[in-house]
């Protein structure tokens, strides 16, 4: 009768082994998920910062010191994103003076914008006694989907 209670009590070990492995896979699984949406979030952050550079250079080539021409050079690329006008020519193949070029800038990178984060909008300021400009580009924050407020911002500022 010895061996029969030895016998029960290996699968006993064995049920217990399976159901400690079984919650120790599930941790491992939340953990590469978690890992995964973090790597998205800083991909996303990445993504913003890459955008205000683009802009930021944008601005600078289309800078002079002519304080009377519309220009990157005395605030003319403020606004947001969500106000873009639309571009009435394409720079790209056509010649613009500098206020065309501000106008399509925006409309371009804005659309670049809003196909590379999710739900994004950028506000562009501009501090004429510093001039400094300031870049804020806010997006859906990917960790929290349950509450469409929770927003991600980062700011850049460019000293002309």
């Amino acid at each position: 009768q010895l061996k029969k209670i030895s016998a029960g009590f290996t699968m006993l070990e064995l049920l217990i082994s399976l159901l400690i492995l079984s919650i120790g896979l599930l941790g491992v699984a939340a953990l590469q998920t978690r890992g995964q949406q973090f790597n998205q979030v800083g991909y996303l952050r990445t993504q913003a910062t890459f955008l205000a550079y683009d802009l930021m250079d944008r601005i600078r080539i289309n800078s002079d010191s002519d304080p009377t021409t519309i220009n990157g050079e005395n605030g003319a690329y403020v606004g947001t994103c969500s106000g873009a006008p639309g571009a009435s020519k394409n720079c790209d193949n056509q010649t613009c003076n500098p206020a065309e070029l501000v106008t399509y800038d925006l409309v371009r990178w804005c659309a670049i914008l809003d196909v590379t984060l999710p739900d994004a909008d950028a506000t562009i300021t501009w501090d004429a006694a510093t001039t400094e400009y300031n870049i804020a580009i806010t997006w859906d924050d990917i960790l929290d989907r349950d509450d469409d407020t929770v927003k991600e911002t980062s700011t850049w500022d460019l000293q002309l």
